[in-house]
């Protein structure tokens, strides 16, 4: 073999070996999950920003503030999970259906406002519950996996909240 060939050899092997290197570590669904669960934790907290500064409703208010402290808490968790796991920390921000959802929220008053958020609230724990709990059943990794049904026990009593508050509303 010239070394022509061999050079062309060594690139060929280089370019095969470079994108196994490169890789994250993690299975897909595993940095996909841990992707949606830091936008659903990110998106829970910027809308009860929002409504923290906008509503006039004590209820409501008081289950903003109690959803910023459980879904920081969820995120620090989700982060350890990750970085246990060798993944990347998960990216700091929203989808662009909860970015959508956030601006509509954002853009109106009390008491629509509330009548909104508890919608959006609704939406958004059954969504993640159901995230949570698939990946808690069938994950690749195992802390990710607890995290996940950790998770599990809080979204849904999230969603429990969500549902007696809107039963509970006055909101029309």
């Amino acid at each position: 073999m010239n070394a022509h060939h061999l050079l062309a050899a060594v690139a060929m092997t280089a370019a095969a070996l470079a994108p196994a290197a490169a890789q994250e570590p993690g299975s897909r669904a595993t940095r996909e999950f841990v992707e949606a669960s830091a936008q659903s934790d990110q998106f829970e907290i910027l809308e009860a920003q929002t409504v923290l500064g906008q509503s006039t409703s004590g209820q409501v208010r008081a289950f903003a503030l109690q959803m910023i402290r459980d879904h920081e808490r969820l995120s620090a968790t989700l982060r350890e999970a990750a970085a246990h796991a060798g993944l990347k920390p998960p990216p700091m921000g929203i989808s662009s259906d909860q970015a959508l959802l956030l601006g509509a929220l954002q853009s109106q008053q009390s008491p629509d406002l509330d009548k909104t958020y508890l919608r959006h609230q609704l939406l958004a724990h059954r969504s993640a519950l159901t995230v949570q709990q698939a990946y808690a059943a069938t994950g690749d990794n195992a802390d990710v996996r607890q995290t996940a049904a950790e998770a599990t026990t809080i979204i849904a009593s999230h969603l429990e909240m969500a549902e007696r508050r809107q039963k509970e509303s006055t909101i029309p």
